[in-house]
């Protein structure tokens, strides 16, 4: 299994596809918006997009089951 990353801030604002085999992963579509400790109103990876192992969270692709880990 390939393990690579992805910027959470690329995630949460461009359609994300895999490098590997070009399926489509993810998209702004599927932020969620929150409100932060402040009380702003913040997007967040929408609910279920994500796993979560040992090295963190990532996002799985559908076609070849690589693994993208969030960075900041």
């Amino acid at each position: 299994m390939v393990k690579l990353t992805v910027s959470l801030v690329y995630a949460l604002k461009e359609n994300f596809y895999c490098s590997q085999c070009r399926t489509w992963i993810y998209c702004p579509e599927m932020n969620e918006k929150i409100k932060d400790e402040q009380g702003n109103i913040i997007e967040k990876i929408g609910t279920g997009c994500l796993k979560q192992d040992n090295e963190g969270e990532y996002f799985e692709c559908p076609g070849c089951q690589t693994h993208f880990y969030l960075t900041d």
